[in-house]
């Protein structure tokens, strides 16, 4: 009787003996670590971006199994895109540079308008391999028991406990890297390059192919590897993980932080001899009779309104802010002179609030849609020492002053929106005129009193 054909016998001599096989699955081997989680058995490894994109899963559209994760926010995604395009192009940038290779002006400006800091680096991803232990290939590591070799099918997929934002952000930088290389054009980039940039050079191109093989054969994702969950158990991990931690404040992470553009700016400003004296925290609270000034996430609001009219410094850009920290400075050597600004019960303008005011002014004259240019922003600086901002100045108050006490104040209205009355700007405690928190609503009717007082033209 003649033994059944094997498929993979080396004695198969023709392409015929063996078109009949066919493989039921792709594979792809992964070498783990073995880990201990609180009593959980886990696995530690790492895959390059391809394989990891390919091999993975969120759970989060029920058209894909049970859901096990928030709705996507697109936008978050695209900002962890740009950190990780940053990341990109400064490592290209330094392999170029040691290899004694040229950087192109394009790319150069690229960098320029990505900014760069000290130190990149992104926390693992979790994921959850579905599939029973029984169920999953493995391989022993001879020279090291603590290793193993997994052997997944093309269905044996990672599914993302923690980590889907991150996941899409390296989707997102992918199809922009492949996309540019291949059509020579900087569409679509959702702000990982200068917009007005469209095509590209013939001296940038070698840059980016380069960029593009060290990111899809040397960047890799790192993995916490988690087996056989239920659904409960995978709904559970990740509430664990998201939330049973501690956020850091927004000072703190300031503190910490050099890549914000903004945030370099302030910490340059802190350290200036205009602020020599002047004592600003990181945290806790800044009580109306404490010795700070302020707190540095508050110094940063103030900052943030004066480059971008933005209420936070979250998504700022080097390009959007460098070329205008000139006119930032001089504003800075303006304010730091109104007499009592470092002292609460001497000044009003010693708080956020009305700092952020004048810094919006000073932005909408300069940098606005209806800019009115440079000479009218140096009228501006050169009429803040003729404002007086005691607390005796009744407009500080202008949210309990009655109609009939705003008619001594000829034109002011037309400085004002017209639903100025529903905003809440602040009250008189002890002689002293205090801002309220609510800054969304006293940087609507503030603007106003400061161009008034300054003698300025109503913006129209």
């Amino acid at each position: 009787m003649t033994p059944p054909l094997n498929p993979l016998n080396e004695q198969t001599t023709t392409l015929a003996d063996v078109i009949g096989f066919v493989g039921t699955n792709r594979f792809i081997n992964v070498r783990v670590k073995r880990a201990l989680n609180l009593g959980t058995n886990t696995m530690l490894t790492s895959l390059d971006i391809g394989t990891f994109l390919s091999q993975s899963v969120v759970g989060n559209d029920p058209l894909k199994g049970p859901i096990t994760q928030r709705k996507l926010d697109s936008t978050h995604a695209q900002k962890m895109a740009v950190f990780i395009f940053k990341g990109l192009v400064n490592f290209v940038i330094s392999k170029r540079k040691g290899e004694g290779k040229d950087i192109s002006e394009e790319i150069v400006r690229v960098a320029a308008y990505l900014g760069d800091q000290p130190y990149y680096a992104w926390s693992p991803i979790v994921g959850s391999i579905r599939d029973s232990l029984g169920n999953i290939g493995v391989t022993l590591i001879d020279s090291d028991p603590s290793e193993l070799l997994l052997k997944l099918r093309s269905n044996q997929l990672i599914w993302v406990v923690d980590g889907q934002h991150r996941r899409v952000a390296w989707k997102l930088v992918l199809d922009f890297l492949n996309q540019l290389v291949r059509d020579r054009k900087y569409t679509k980039s959702g702000g990982l390059v200068p917009a007005e940039l469209k095509q590209v050079s013939d001296e940038a191109i070698s840059f980016w192919h380069e960029a593009l093989a060290y990111y899809t054969e040397q960047f890799s994702v790192s993995i916490d590897l988690h087996f056989g969950l239920a659904i409960e158990q995978e709904r559970q991990l990740f509430h664990d993980l998201n939330n049973l931690q501690k956020a850091v404040s927004t000072s703190q992470a300031q503190a910490f932080d050099q890549s914000n553009p903004i945030n370099i700016f302030t910490h340059r400003l802190i350290d200036h001899e205009m602020l020599s004296d002047v004592k600003i925290v990181d945290d806790g609270r800044v009580e109306w009779d404490t010795d700070a000034w302020m707190k540095l996430d508050a110094l940063n609001a103030i900052n943030a309104r004066l480059f971008l009219n933005q209420t936070t410094i979250s998504g700022a850009r080097p390009a959007d802010v460098n070329p205008r920290e000139d006119r930032a400075w001089v504003f800075w050597e303006t304010v730091t002179k109104i007499p009592g600004i470092f002292d609460r019960n001497e000044s009003a303008a010693a708080q956020p609030a009305l700092l952020k005011a004048l810094a919006r002014v000073y932005f909408d004259i300069l940098w606005g849609r209806k800019a009115e240019g440079e000479e009218t922003a140096d009228q501006f600086l050169a009429a803040i020492p003729n404002i007086d901002f005691s607390h005796t100045n009744a407009l500080w108050n202008i949210e309990h002053l009655t109609d009939e006490q705003l008619e001594a104040y000829g034109g002011l209205m037309s400085y004002l929106p017209a639903n100025w009355r529903e905003k809440q700007v602040g009250e008189v405690v002890n002689g002293k005129v205090r801002f309220g928190s609510r800054h969304n609503d006293s940087i609507l009717v503030l603007p106003g009193v400061v161009r008034f007082l300054a003698k300025m033209a109503p913006r129209v």
